[in-house]
C-alpha cells in the first residue's frame, strides 16, 4: 500500500485573523500556496472551546510536520490552543501506555510578538528571552516524541490604525512576508525530506 504525500498540517489560534491581523494573514496566506499544507483555524472551528478531539487527533496522525501559528499571547499561547492541546494531546495517544500516534513527527512554534526583540532577554523588560517562554511546549513535544524545530519568531509585529504612523504597518507587512517565506521554506524543506525517505 503506498503511502500518502507528506503533509503539513498548521494549527491557527488567532482570535480572528481576517479582521484582526495584518500579521498572521499575511503569514498564512504565503503557505497556503502549498498544496499539502492544512490550516486548521481553530478559533472558527471551535468558537465555544468545544474540541472535536477525534478530527483533530486525525488531522495530527495524517500529518508528517505540525505547525503552531499564533501571536504570543501573555507569554504564552492564546486560551484556545491551550484548551486544543489539553482535549487532544491526551493520554493513550500523545504521551503514556500507547500514547505513541505523535512520535516522529516534525514541530514547529511560529509566532508573532508585539514587543521589540531586545526586551525578550535576561536584561530587558521581559527579563526572559523567548526560549525560556517556549519550554512548556518544548517539553509538550518531547513528552510526545515529536522533534522540537527552532521557532519562527518575529518581533514588532503591531500596528494600531490611527495611533501608528502607516510607516509601520508597511513595515510589519515586509517582516511578515519574510516569516511567511521562512515558514514556505521549513515546510518544504521538511516535506521534500520526507518524500526522499519514502523513495
Amino acid at each position: 500500500m503506498r503511502k500518502p504525500s507528506p503533509k503539513a498540517l498548521i494549527i491557527l489560534a488567532h482570535p480572528d485573523v481576517d479582521k484582526g491581523s495584518i500579521a498572521n494573514k499575511i503569514i498564512i496566506e504565503s503557505v497556503k500556496t502549498i498544496k499539502e499544507v492544512e490550516v486548521r483555524d481553530i478559533t472558527k472551528l471551535y468558537p465555544s472551546f468545544n474540541i472535536d478531539v477525534q478530527v483533530e487527533q486525525s488531522a495530527l496522525m495524517a500529518a508528517d510536520v505540525v505547525i503552531f501559528q499564533y501571536p504570543f499571547h501573555w507569554y504564552s499561547i492564546p486560551g484556545i490552543l491551550k484548551e486544543w492541546l489539553d482535549k487532544v494531546f491526551l493520554h493513550g495517544f500523545a504521551y503514556g501506555s500507547g500514547g505513541d500516534k505523535l512520535q516522529g513527527k516534525e514541530f514547529v512554534i511560529s509566532t508573532t510578538v508585539g514587543g521589540p526583540e531586545n526586551s525578550y532577554q535576561a536584561s530587558g523588560h521581559n527579563n526572559f528571552t523567548m526560549n525560556d517562554f517556549f519550554k512548556p511546549l518544548q517539553q509538550t513535544m518531547n513528552l510526545a516524541g515529536m522533534r522540537f524545530n527552532t521557532p519562527l519568531v518575529s518581533h514588532d509585529m503591531v500596528y494600531i490604525p490611527g495611533v501608528d504612523h502607516k510607516d509601520k504597518k508597511t513595515e510589519l507587512e515586509i517582516r511578515a512576508t519574510a516569516h511567511g517565506d521562512k515558514l514556505l521554506h521549513f515546510i518544504n524543506q521538511i516535506l521534500s525530506s520526507n518524500v526522499s525517505q519514502i523513495i
